[in-house]
């Protein structure tokens, strides 16, 4: 394979100055448009590509975000990726994805890649493995080397960055105030993401709806790929009329739990899940959803991020996006 060609190569098999080079394949006012279309056409000819790296070590930016996310099969993370795209694309930033498997590793590990590749500032939704033990050294030690840090969605209050979520606490509330609404009195929350910032304050909501209705709590925890048979084993054993479930996956797992345990959805149970993805729209019965809303989440990001870039002095921002919602097939009517 040809060794690859810097400005300094065009500029001796043109016979000009490096400065001229540079210039031209900018477009700069300076250089003539008979020399712009000879320099782009070497550049063209001899594959010539700027060194991304090398600009932002000039300009003090590479244009470059990165992003960690715990899981891309999630339908939330999918859909705030795109939102991340969308507006990094608008604002003339590409991307660097990577994936933390739910690990503290594979998360200190992105963040030093991140770090290594020059990114401008590190879009991330922290690990369960990262919440449940409370570490937070490695998110810390970005920030001390002056890489914004933005998280999104799962967040740790023991770092001060810039973060955005939606309120979790509030959009369990009403799913669960629905519910009650709808006749259901022994509701049950099903949990199979553990102790992660989302799940606490959703099952904080969940609570204190049912603490204002004066109906007594039920929770139900297991692994999600135990969840269907556990949790029928559960419903035959407990009187049950409704379910919160924590997220989208748990929802639609619950409904078949439900519907093998031998109870009709909804007439004889409800439920509600986290995040309007592709499962909850075509599972049948299609599965009723508060909103996470997560394009959104991820527009407004990458706009905390361009923030703290440009105003790097400025006083950090949590934001909180108001959920909505949605149902469908699986809960009755109030």
């Amino acid at each position: 394979m040809a060794n690859k060609i810097t400005l300094k190569g065009l500029a001796q098999i043109l016979g000009i100055s490096v400065s001229t080079v540079s210039k031209a394949l900018a477009d700069s006012p300076e250089i003539s448009d008979s020399t712009k279309v000879m320099v782009k056409a070497a550049a063209r000819e001899h594959k010539y590509r700027p060194n991304a790296l090398a600009r932002g070590l000039k300009y003090k930016r590479t244009k470059t975000l990165g992003i960690i996310i715990p899981d891309i099969l999630a339908n939330f993370f999918a859909k705030v990726v795109v939102g991340i795209e969308d507006e990094a694309e608008k604002n003339g930033y590409s991307l660097i994805t990577c994936l933390s498997r739910e690990t503290l590793t594979k998360e200190d590990h992105s963040l030093k890649m991140l770090s290594d590749a020059g990114a401008d500032a590190i879009l991330l939704s922290v690990s369960r493995e990262t919440q449940v033990k409370g570490e937070v050294k490695h998110l810390n030690d970005t920030l001390h080397y002056d890489i914004p840090l933005i998280m999104f969605d799962r967040v740790s209050e023991k770092v001060e960055c810039d973060s955005i979520e939606i309120d979790d606490h509030d959009g369990a509330y009403n799913a669960t105030d629905h519910l009650i609404k709808s006749g259901c009195k022994n509701i049950v929350f099903v949990n199979p993401i553990g102790d992660t910032s989302v799940a606490q304050k959703r099952k904080e909501g969940f609570l204190d709806a049912l603490k204002d209705a004066g109906l007594e709590p039920k929770s139900f925890t297991s692994t999600i790929e135990n969840l269907e048979e556990e949790l029928a084993q559960y419903l035959k054993e407990n009187t049950i009329d409704a379910i919160l479930a924590v997220d989208e996956l748990s929802g639609v797992r619950s409904i078949n739990s439900a519907i093998s345990a031998g109870f009709s959805i909804p007439d004889q149970l409800s439920v509600i899940g986290f995040t309007d993805g592709i499962l909850s729209q075509n599972h049948r019965p299609s599965l009723s959803t508060v909103n996470q809303r997560g394009t959104l989440m991820g527009r407004e990001a990458v706009k905390l991020a361009i923030n703290r870039l440009e105003n790097p002095t400025s006083e950090i921002k949590r934001q909180i996006i108001k959920t909505e919602l949605l149902l469908r097939d699986s809960t009755r009517k109030a």
